[in-house]
């Protein structure tokens, strides 16, 4: 238990940190290096192969994906996003069709499907997923708000479907302090680089 708890304080200084410095960003900031990590995103092989891909939809001061969002759809791909179930503490995957009708405020302000346009799709569709994340580290593990919603959601798939985190090059750190139930990424997509921190299917 004391590791445990250990391992949970080091994880709210280091979120607290991060958030501190990535809040400091100003917009036009946050939208030019969005831009930079959107073109990136877009030259992976593994993005270009995708039929489906589930993307996370930004809130606050995170990479932005809108415009994302929009690049994939135009490209002819299949889209999902999370919408939160609260009580059972999981993430349904919903398909997105028109970004700008169908999506508002969830549970905790983060934009979702409205009730109407709810779409469900079952994760082993996905071919790829791309997740926010407040820290990651070279070696793929991924600091997320301490809910675990996304590490739910990605166990059963984790092994076999490429896992992308969008960061801007503050978030990447050193070390990110995991415990057992911690999924890790393939890549980590910055304003600045691609980290590969392990091979999709390894």
């Amino acid at each position: 238990m004391t590791n445990v708890t250990t391992i949970n304080d080091e994880k709210q200084r280091l979120r607290n940190d991060v958030m501190t410095s990535r809040n400091k960003l100003t917009t036009a900031q946050r939208v030019i290096r969005s831009a930079d990590i959107l073109q990136k995103l877009f030259e992976l092989e593994a993005v270009r192969d995708a039929t489906w891909i589930h993307f996370y939809v930004s809130h606050g001061s995170e990479v932005e994906t809108t415009g994302m969002i929009a690049h994939a759809l135009s490209r002819g791909k299949r889209v999902t996003v999370p919408k939160m179930e609260p009580a059972s503490k999981q993430l349904m995957l919903s398909e997105l069709k028109d970004p700008t009708r169908e999506l508002s405020p969830g549970p905790i302000g983060i934009p979702e499907p409205k009730p109407e346009a709810v779409r469900p799709i079952e994760v082993d569709r996905m071919d790829l997923f791309i997740v926010p994340g407040i820290a990651f580290d070279p070696r793929g593990n991924r600091l997320g708000q301490g809910a675990g919603y996304y590490d739910r959601l990605l166990t059963p798939v984790a092994e076999r479907v490429p896992i992308i985190g969008l960061a801007f090059e503050l978030q990447v750190v050193e070390r990110v302090p995991t415990g057992d139930h911690d999924i890790r990424v393939n890549w980590i997509i910055t304003e600045k680089r691609v980290i590969e921190c392990r091979s999709p299917h390894a």
